[in-house]
């Protein structure tokens, strides 16, 4: 009768020893599944920031000839200011914002079921360098599909947010 009792201990101890390896387990793969989903929306960031990167500078090229006619028409405005607008909070958010969203058409995604919920935008400016050679600096900026933020301020209070540049030196 004593052996039965001891059994029972025994077998008691391995549930609870189970138990507690499932759950260590679980938690493991929850918080993968967290990181992996995170990952994924910073990629998506990213995708989106470098189409509106490739858009604005298809627009700058295409528009050699007619370049300010053409600039107008897809909405992109060249700065001439002594410092830079792209780092300006105004620039990006507010009325008087002087970015261009980049046309849904031009965000194409493999799984056409993601949109972002704000499309990628992009601002270019033109800048004088040292060398007194003049170019234009493009900025992109995209946004993962959880992305939120503070209407006023710009602040990313959710989500993730992905900031490219190029330079095109102007001929």
């Amino acid at each position: 009768m004593r052996s039965r009792g001891v059994s029972l201990i025994i077998t008691m101890i391995m549930v609870v020893i189970i138990g507690l390896t499932a759950a260590a387990a679980m938690r493991g793969t929850a918080s993968s599944e967290r990181v992996t989903n995170n990952m994924r929306m910073q990629n998506l960031a990213q995708q989106y920031a470098e189409a509106a990167l490739r858009y604005c500078e298809a627009q700058i090229a295409l528009a050699d000839a007619a370049r300010v006619n053409s600039l107008k028409e897809a909405n992109i405005t060249l700065s001439a200011t002594a410092t830079a607008d792209w780092q300006k909070t105004a620039t990006w958010v507010g009325g008087a914002a002087r970015t261009t969203s980049v046309p849904s058409s031009q965000v194409k995604s493999a799984d056409s079921s993601i949109t972002p919920p704000k499309m990628p935008q992009c601002f270019a400016e033109r800048l004088r360098l040292s060398d007194n050679s003049l170019v234009v600096a493009i900025t992109a900026r995209g946004f993962s599909p959880d992305y939120v933020a503070n209407p006023t301020t710009g602040e990313t209070t959710q989500g993730s947010v992905v900031w490219l540049q190029s330079i095109l030196a102007l001929n």
